[in-house]
């Protein structure tokens, strides 16, 4: 089993990655607290589909145990559900501390994760990540918080996690949409930092397609290596080097909230359109080659991910655009590439050009 560490000083903590790592709950559950009410938060998805392998793990922990199900979907990171897991949470646990454990994708790890950070001023959290994308990502790094109706995660705080526990297993349980969602994010890391699994993922599209279990803990190994090590330098980004994780999200998060939240696009798919708008707007400014941005779309494609907008209101998009995190004082700001395995931050990007591209990408009826 492969153990990435997060470099945090006091709040470091261990990633373990490989077939097997949910087994390790009950143990870590009771070294943080043997008395502590170990509440799961998940959702239906996880449980209709890995029920198997979580509830083998559940029996295991000595503790007792508080199941919190949600709805699956990003609809899920609200103010309403944020509001109703924490009054659940105190009805079910009284006065003790309980210890958060996130078991699902990315809309579970970001709700739970805000839960822990607020609920009695801060609650131990472990992190069981069930599918790809949050893996590679969400998991990792502290990142938590909820939607409003105007911008995604623009509610949130930094809270890290005592341990995260990726176990490639439940991967198998996923259907082909969701495989598709975390590849996203793996590309997303290749082509910020790592040429090299780049051409990887371009070679070995079938492995993927199959879940091939040492190709895939191999790609969740690596992207977890390239964001602990950015975390390490930023972790509060603050210092525009955590930043580079956003490539892709601003238009990437823009369609999602355009969208309404809803299934249509999820949110590897956004990121993914969003990569090729940034990667656009990069090759317009004269930092980033044809030839690569059609790699990249090529990719993309083959992984099964849309590279056009569709059934989205362009208007929507630039609106949601606004709420974007990286803007400040009215400037905009953008994560582009400049080639494969470096990006850069470009500051006022002219707001024609970023409407232009986003009509480019508008899928014509």
């Amino acid at each position: 089993m492969k153990v990435v560490k997060v470099d945090l000083g006091k709040r470091g903590y261990d990633i373990f990655i490989g077939s097997g790592a949910v087994t390790k709950l009950p143990r870590i559950v009771s070294e943080i607290s043997e008395n502590a009410p170990a509440v799961i938060i998940t959702d239906r998805n996880v449980i209709s589909g890995s029920g198997k392998i979580l509830g083998s793990a559940l029996k295991k922990i000595k503790n007792p145990v508080v199941k919190i199900v949600l709805e699956p979907g990003e609809r899920s990171k609200s103010f309403k559900v944020f509001s109703g897991t924490v009054n659940k949470i105190a009805s079910a646990t009284r006065g003790h501390k309980p210890v958060i454990v996130a078991v699902g994708g990315g809309v579970v790890g970001d709700l739970a994760g805000f839960v822990a950070s607020s609920y009695r001023r801060g609650v131990p959290l472990v992190q069981v990540p069930t599918t790809l994308l949050a893996q590679v990502d969400s998991s990792i790094g502290g990142k938590a918080g909820i939607d409003l109706p105007e911008a995604k995660n623009i509610v949130g705080a930094f809270y890290q996690p005592r341990v995260v526990l990726s176990d490639v297993d439940f991967l198998a349980s996923l259907p082909s949409r969701q495989i598709s969602n975390g590849m996203a994010e793996v590309v997303k890391y290749s082509v910020i930092k790592s040429p090299g699994m780049f051409v990887a993922l371009e070679k070995n599209a079938g492995k993927i397609r199959a879940l091939d279990k040492r190709f895939m803990e191999k790609i969740v190994g690596e992207c977890a290596e390239i964001k602990a090590g950015i975390v390490k330098k930023d972790e509060l980004d603050t210092m525009d080097i955590r930043i580079i994780l956003n490539y892709g999200h601003t238009l990437g998060h823009a369609l999602e909230t355009a969208s309404g939240y809803s299934d249509l696009y999820n949110h590897g798919e956004s990121v993914s359109v969003g990569m090729l708008m940034a990667g656009e707007i990069a090759l317009r400014l004269g930092i980033f080659a044809k030839r690569d941005l059609g790699r990249l779309e090529k990719l993309l494609f083959e992984l099964n991910l849309p590279v056009r907008i569709k059934k989205v209101n362009g208007s929507k998009i630039l609106d949601a655009c606004k709420y974007d995190k990286k803007f400040t004082s009215g400037k905009t700001r953008f994560v582009l590439p400049c080639s494969i395995g470096k990006v850069k931050v470009v500051e006022d990007v002219p707001p024609g050009m970023i409407r232009s591209v986003v009509s480019c990408f508008m899928e014509k009826r």
